[in-house]
């Protein structure tokens, strides 16, 4: 039976990151017309959605892309941290197929995540501080039938940073949700990953042309710095 792992390729490696995300960038730059706005500092905080272990660490559902900005995702997490800035957590899991994943989901992603299990844990590299909200979410945006709009005004946020994977999935549909809820969204592109090069870019130009303000990592640090 085909499955995800038919699609999905070794498209770019952490080292290689900085030159594909180079080819990526001037890939979208066209859909990029309006220019990136600046980001405020006191006003922004980063969403890490499904870097939990089976869409990382060697489940039916992790891709090669995933291992290679895990280390990208973890400079930001610190960098956010450092700027005193919140640190948010989405990841995909359910507390049974009966109950919260049902037969629809289930038919188009046969492979269910279980809240309990080693599959909902984040790698050591990303480990949530106890004062981190996690949440817990049941389809691909992380603002379905959950609290994180709730959380991002008590926070006072208007301004989210994106990152995890996959770039066209799940924090695709949390930007453009986002979008919907007047946030400026900040999409790092060697900060997500797909399950390949042409999943990848084509998200990338999606967010840049309709959504969001796509960057790298870098720019991110840098803003938070000053």
């Amino acid at each position: 039976m085909a499955g995800p792992q038919d699609i999905f390729e070794t498209y770019v490696t952490a080292e290689t990151l900085d030159r594909e995300t180079d080819g990526w960038l001037a890939e979208i730059a066209p859909y990029q017309w309006r220019g990136v706005k600046p980001m405020e500092v006191g006003a922004t905080a980063l969403l890490v959605v499904d870097m939990n272990q089976t869409f990382v660490e060697g489940g039916p559902l992790s891709t090669p892309g995933a291992r290679a900005v895990l280390p990208r995702i973890a400079e930001l997490v610190g960098a956010f941290r450092a700027a005193e800035r919140p640190v948010l957590w989405a990841i995909q899991g359910h507390h049974s197929v009966a109950s919260d994943r049902g037969e629809h989901l289930s038919a188009w992603w046969p492979t269910p995540i279980l809240e309990g299990t080693p599959d909902v844990a984040l790698p050591a590299a990303l480990a949530a501080r106890p004062d981190e909200k996690i949440i817990m979410k049941r389809r691909y945006s992380a603002f379905y039938q959950t609290d994180l709009e709730l959380t991002l005004r008590c926070l006072h946020i208007s301004q989210l940073v994106i990152c995890g994977v996959l770039t066209n999935v799940c924090p695709f549909t949390t930007a453009f949700d986002a979008f919907f809820r007047d946030l400026d969204v900040y999409y790092p592109a060697d900060g997500t990953a797909a399950g390949n090069r042409e999943l990848h870019v084509g998200a990338l130009r999606s967010i840049a042309g309709w959504c969001g303000y796509v960057v790298r990592t870098r720019e991110i640090m840098d803003w938070l710095k000053n």
